[in-house]
């Protein structure tokens, strides 16, 4: 994944994180972003990208606030942890 796609996946979801309402304007711009995370997943980091995926699509399915809060922080912190792994 481009390192400007990373940036663009990270200020999304933090985005949305921040305030949930603006979750359904930005899943249409998240989802191909998700999906080439997964598919660019370096060897070895393929379980951590799928389980990012997770988080942040349950973040989408649930209508729970306090549920899309939880699975987009967890997203989140995560996709940061992840590409910092990535890019060293």
């Amino acid at each position: 994944m481009e390192q400007q796609n990373q940036q663009t996946l990270t200020n999304l979801v933090y985005d949305i994180y921040e305030d949930p309402t603006k979750i359904e304007d930005h899943q249409e711009l998240i989802q191909p972003l998700l999906s080439d995370l997964v598919a660019s997943a370096p060897a070895g980091f393929e379980g951590m990208a799928t389980m990012i995926n997770t988080h942040i699509s349950n973040g989408f399915k649930f209508k729970n606030p306090k549920i899309q809060k939880f699975e987009l922080e967890s997203g989140f912190l995560k996709l940061k942890t992840y590409f910092q792994k990535i890019n060293l």
